[in-house]
């Protein structure tokens, strides 16, 4: 009777043992699936937030394209009307431009006909001082000789 109660009770100490540890890997899960669905919950949240600003968005941009296309047609006609305006102001540029690029090769020209001239009028003077001088010789030789 003593061996089958020591058998007994390793039986049911074995089996207490064994149940233990299936119930606390029990409470181990069940705390598991509880963060979870708290994480659940909370992922959720997010989802529907951020679907609801994407929608919101997505009403934004098609708003935003529907302005642009109405003022896409004004600012055409706005752009049209610059773009000829700019067409014209180059027009006139260009005229301009010709004008002073003439201006200025008309004042090259006279500048260089100015240097020409004073050079020659530069060896013109010295061949003149240079003719001076000669007489002043002569005549102070003219004034010895008497």
């Amino acid at each position: 009777m003593k061996l089958f109660r020591s058998q007994r009770n390793l039986y049911i100490s074995g089996f207490s043992l064994f149940f233990w540890l299936v119930l606390r890997r029990l409470v181990t899960l069940i705390t598991q699936l509880a963060k979870e669905l708290s994480n659940k919950g909370v992922l959720k949240r997010q989802a529907e937030n951020i679907n609801q600003a994407a929608k919101k968005f997505m009403e934004e941009n098609e708003r935003l394209k529907r302005l642009l296309k109405h003022y896409g047609k004004e600012e055409e006609h706005v752009l049209e009307a610059e773009n000829k305006k700019l067409e014209e102001d180059k027009e006139k540029l260009k005229i301009e431009l010709k004008k002073a690029s003439d201006a200025l090769s008309k004042a090259q020209n006279d500048v260089m006909i100015m240097k020409m001239q004073s050079e020659r009028l530069s060896k013109e003077y010295d061949r003149l001082l240079r003719e001076h001088a000669g007489l002043q010789d002569r005549a102070g030789k003219d004034k010895k000789c008497l």
